[in-house]
């Protein structure tokens, strides 16, 4: 039986088994903040903003927890819309702010050209183009009117913001047509014709839905 090593000579490889598994946590805790750093945001935008928890209690209160709760995650997709749009740009950009009854907005540094005003603009109502068709999609497969009336909601809202004029998304995007390249031009404007034209089928979609809903009754 041979003899076992002194202590001194066990600590070594100890030590590095130790540090080996402590990188590999933090490795794994840096690709899962990397992998849903989203996910993140929206955390921090949940326990930083008071505006947006007085905002859902206020509709909370007043259309009921379900369609209040649904309404701020509307608004909230569309003002993320525009935040992380910012982001890409590399442009400071702060929290959104919600403003009870009346929307919600996102501060950020100004563009470097109306081309990235432009699709910063849009970012907003083409991310609540998806929302409101996801709702649409939900209320046709569920046949159920709660559904329909979040894409309703979702697409009015965008649609409305749409308008091509400031302070409305439409007037910046709009503003973006006077970029130089003609080919950003375009783009601008195939994109800017396209959301309003898809949350306009949204909007009619949803409430001829919920009409033969009622006279199915």
């Amino acid at each position: 039986m041979q003899p076992e090593p002194p202590e001194s000579e066990q600590e070594p490889p100890k030590k590095a088994r130790t540090a080996g598994g402590i990188g590999a946590i933090a490795a794994a805790v840096a690709a899962f903040a990397l992998k849903f750093k989203a996910l993140f945001v929206v955390v921090k935008i949940l326990a930083s903003s008071w505006t947006l928890l007085l905002t859902l209690w206020l509709y909370a209160v007043a259309f009921g927890w379900q369609f209040g709760l649904a309404l701020v995650l509307l608004i909230l997709g569309h003002e993320l819309g525009h935040y992380f749009a910012f982001r890409a740009y590399g442009l400071p950009v702060r929290l959104p702010v919600f403003v009870p009854f009346l929307g919600a907005y996102t501060a950020g540094a100004i563009p470097r050209n109306p081309e990235q005003g432009a699709y910063i603009a849009l970012a907003g109502p083409l991310t609540g183009f998806c929302l409101a068709a996801l709702c649409y999609a939900l209320g046709t497969t569920l046949h159920d009117r709660f559904w329909f009336a979040c894409a309703s909601f979702s697409a009015f809202l965008n649609l409305f913001n749409m308008i091509p004029f400031v302070p409305f998304d439409g007037g910046r995007i709009i503003q973006g047509l006077r970029a130089p390249q003609i080919a950003a031009r375009l783009g601008v404007g195939f994109w800017y014709l396209a959301t309003a034209g898809g949350l306009a089928a949204v909007t009619w979609q949803s409430y001829a839905s919920q009409a033969a809903f009622h006279l199915a009754q």
